[in-house]
């Protein structure tokens, strides 16, 4: 295969994007690159802003930890994201652009060679070499004990060519992995040793723009700029405080006493405040689609016959979800949610999939001799919007003669029941994946010893012979953009067999004060607006 250097383009505003469902330029991720090379468009200079001034942000739940190279929950990622950064990143158009790794090679299938930035010093003043980069994909690949090895991505082995040059090699080709380093969610750049010198869950030396002064777990996260951030003019607060205030009603009081500068918040709370002529009110989609969740195991259920499901399908409107739990702020979703790139399908494409006909559901379980059932439901308890939507199912399909009983959980017991399979249905929502693939996981649950045996699927219940073959196919090729009709067939595929059922996916709103300039809601889920952010009073 020749060598192609892999450099990078912005082209579209994230406008464009999610209301044109546009063609994504960023390699490896989204499905937006032919795998030829284009010209660098990173801004080495950002957006004029002002510096100075300090910066108090409401955090949802407790980041809990600071470790780079685990893949926590989304709280614990936001403690993070100022202090580390990774060889790619995602600009706000999720498009891959570089971040520690200036360029990379790819000589052939099964190698990348990442050409890093020279003169990154991390926050001990270390300047970061290609041997602080082969240390922390190690770490990220094989962490210690007990976490578990790291499957999200093929990487075999690393080699150090020369001070600022780094060889991975996979054991088969593996298109994840520009997206996977560019989302970052646990492949932070460390110094050489740091997880035998220090207490990573507590203490962190990075490249990012901030740099930790103190974390106190179920309270705060305290940072200060780093001077010798590696991207001229940035950052701009002199400080950056994370505040732990779980309570959204303390969270508003706090926007209003102009103890904190921004929040996330549900959506009924968030357009409360548009008035407010000291706060603005922003929203944008990010990939939370939300899905009723099926068990099909070998003991058969009346949902095992893809005709009930079709007829589950039929009977949901998906509109009253949108208008009752967020006010009608969503849109219709399939498995990879609008905004993803031209991988995922658009609202528009979706809506012949999602046709609401009672009379036909009645038909398909009639067809299938299945009068109806019982069903646990079950949902998660806080964000309220799970069981809502639970609610709204269970009423939508009485009419097809299916008892839903809806059972509210708090997360961590929903999330134990769901990761071990001990469930029927469940009213939750996925969250965002490095790769298109990432989407499709547990539609191809596989170990070396045959299927997962806690996967809601096994052979006996759900399997799809040309999905496993799709899935396994587009795993074995790096041009993006032919990965493209591949992911699309297969969501036709689960579009028409339903091995879940998804519905809508809802915008994302957060509250900041005036003063805060430059801030957006990142479709990733996470805050990396505050990098480029600045106070103007």
């Amino acid at each position: 295969m020749e060598s192609l250097t892999r450099r990078f383009s912005s082209e579209l505003s994230r406008r464009e994007l999610i209301e044109r469902s546009a063609f994504l330029a960023g390699l490896g991720v989204i499905a937006g690159s032919s795998g030829l090379g284009v010209t660098a468009a990173f801004a080495q200079t950002p957006t004029a802003g002002i510096p100075g001034g300090k910066l108090v942000w409401g955090l949802n739940s407790d980041p809990i930890n600071l470790i780079p190279y685990l893949s926590p929950a989304s709280s614990q990622v936001e403690g993070k994201e100022l202090i580390y950064d990774s060889l790619l990143a995602w600009d706000r158009d999720l498009n891959v652009i570089p971040a520690l790794a200036e360029s990379y090679d790819t000589p052939d299938e099964l190698t990348y060679i990442f050409h890093l930035r020279q003169g990154v010093k991390f926050h001990n003043g270390k300047e970061m070499d290609a041997n602080d980069v082969k240390y922390s994909i190690d770490l990220f690949m094989t962490p210690p004990d007990p976490n578990p090895v790291n499957t999200a991505v093929l990487i075999s082995g690393t080699e150090v060519i020369d001070q600022y040059t780094v060889k991975v090699t996979t054991s088969s080709p593996d298109p994840r992995i520009p997206g996977y380093l560019a989302w970052s969610r646990q492949t932070g750049i460390v110094p050489i040793h740091a997880n035998e010198e220090m207490d990573l869950t507590t203490q962190a030396i990075g490249t990012g723009p901030y740099k930790l002064v103190e974390f106190v777990p179920g309270d705060s996260v305290v940072l200060t700029r780093n001077a010798d951030f590696w991207r001229p003019g940035l950052p701009y607060f002199d400080d950056v405080t994370y505040k732990v205030i779980a309570d959204d009603q303390l969270r508003i009081a706090a926007l209003r006493s102009g103890d904190i500068d921004g929040c996330t918040l549900p959506r009924d709370l968030a357009v409360s405040l548009a008035d407010d002529d000291s706060l603005n009110v922003l929203s944008g989609l990010v990939s939370a689609p939300d899905v009723l969740q099926i068990s099909i195991k070998g003991t058969s259920q009346g949902w095992h016959d893809v005709r009930v499901r079709q007829a589950i399908n039929a009977v949901l409107d998906r509109q009253e979800i949108i208008d009752k739990v967020y006010g009608g702020d969503a849109v219709l979703t399939g498995p990879i949610p609008p905004g993803y790139g031209d991988v995922a399908f658009t609202p528009e494409e979706l809506s012949p999939y999602y046709k609401t006909d009672v009379e036909a559901a009645k038909q398909l379980m009639a067809d299938a001799g299945v009068s109806g059932f019982k069903v646990e439901l079950q949902s998660i308890s806080d964000p309220r919007e799970y069981t809502q939507i639970a609610e709204i199912i269970k009423e939508q399909v009485k009419q097809i003669g299916i008892d839903a009983t809806v059972q509210p959980l708090e997360i961590g017991t929903f999330a134990a029941n769901v990761g071990s399979g001990q469930f029927e249905w469940a009213s939750t929502a996925r969250g965002m994946r490095a790769d298109p693939s990432g989407y499709f996981f547990d539609f191809r649950p596989q170990t070396p010893d045959g299927y997962d045996p806690n996967s809601m699927f096994d052979m006996e219940g759900w399997y799809n012979a040309e999905l496993a073959d799709l899935y396994d196919k587009a795993l074995q090729i790096t041009d993006q953009a032919e990965r493209t009709p591949i992911y699309r067939r297969i969501q036709e595929i689960m579009l028409t067999e339903l091995p879940n059922i998804y519905t809508v996916q809802p915008k994302k709103f957060q509250v900041v004060r005036k003063r805060l300039k430059n801030m957006y809601v990142s479709f990733t889920d996470f805050n990396p607006g505050l990098r480029e952010a600045w106070i103007e009073e």
